[in-house]
């Protein structure tokens, strides 16, 4: 295993989609630094690049694997004698360090350059941490399923497709799946005053929702999505009580996404070893050519 992921790390240095991976990764914190709004807290932008770094994971991952594959490298791995157990956990360790990489690499340059620029961090170091986490193993779930798809899949040009399609895909089963999982039981009928102060003047059934089985279901699949839980991310000041959150989101709807920031793991933790489990049985049965 150590021989394989020292030669998988000599080959990034040779690797164009490596440095592209960096290069883009940069691009998007300056244009993100550029483009946003200064008066908000850094929270709001500091894990901004999940949004986009699937995308890049797919590219990078499809084309890197992919390469191994066309040119025989796999192949020629499991001749010396390596186990294609060793070759499948070497490329996805491989494929995690770049992409967690790239992230931190964001992450330092929107802490570093963007608390110049943005208001001051508001939430609790301990939900940053745990948000960090979720982002983490969000990445590991995009490798895990993209090099699923690159060592079962021998031709690159038909990997990155596919790869690609599956990304796009997640976002729109997402949506479809977040609209029921965010469905209200009630029509709440607010009025909030000149200080921000929110008063429920009523409220009634709500004639469309679905009901608390399909909703829960809904609730449970979208937050085994990495798009869902993307979602669940790039809405901080949705977690910490504030005057600004508190104008927007009740005091039910925080309390339900600080929940859900601590079921994430274990939903992610679930997916990761399916996926795993079974991309390694799928690529043990793989007749290479």
């Amino acid at each position: 295993m150590i021989k394989l992921l020292r030669a998988g790390i000599f080959r990034l240095k040779k690797e164009i989609m490596f440095w592209l991976f960096i290069f883009a990764t940069i691009i998007i914190a300056g244009i993100r630094m550029l483009t946003s709004a200064h008066d908000i807290p850094l929270d709001k932008v500091l894990y901004d690049n999940i949004i986009y770094i699937g995308l890049f994971i797919a590219m990078f991952v499809s084309i890197f694997v992919g390469k191994e594959h066309s040119e025989g490298i796999i192949r020629n791995k499991i001749i010396v004698g390596h186990s294609r157990i060793s070759i499948y956990i070497s490329k996805l360790i491989i494929s995690i360090v770049v992409s967690v990489l790239c992230e931190f690499i964001y992450i330092a340059i929107m802490f570093f350059i963007g608390r110049q620029i943005y208001d001051p961090l508001q939430m609790p170091i301990s939900q940053l941490l745990i948000i960090l986490l979720n982002a983490v193993l969000i990445i590991i779930t995009y490798c895990s399923i993209f090099n699923l798809v690159s060592m079962i899949c021998s031709e690159i040009t038909l990997s990155l497709i596919i790869c690609v399609i599956i990304f796009v895909s997640m976002f729109v089963v997402e949506m479809i799946i977040g609209e029921t999982a965010n469905s209200n039981k009630y029509i709440t009928h607010s009025l909030t005053d000149t200080n921000g102060v929110r008063t429920i003047l009523s409220q009634e059934l709500n004639p469309n929702y679905p009901g608390d089985d399909i909703v829960n279901l809904a609730k449970t699949i979208d937050l085994l999505l990495p798009q869902g839980q993307i979602n669940v991310l790039m809405n901080p000041e949705s977690m910490y009580s504030s005057e600004i959150s508190e104008q927007i989101y009740t005091k039910e709807e925080i309390e339900e996404n600080i929940k859900k920031l601590y079921k994430m793991p274990i939903y992610s933790l679930i997916l990761i070893s399916v996926i795993n489990i079974g991309g390694a049985y799928l690529f043990s049965k793989k007749e290479l050519k």
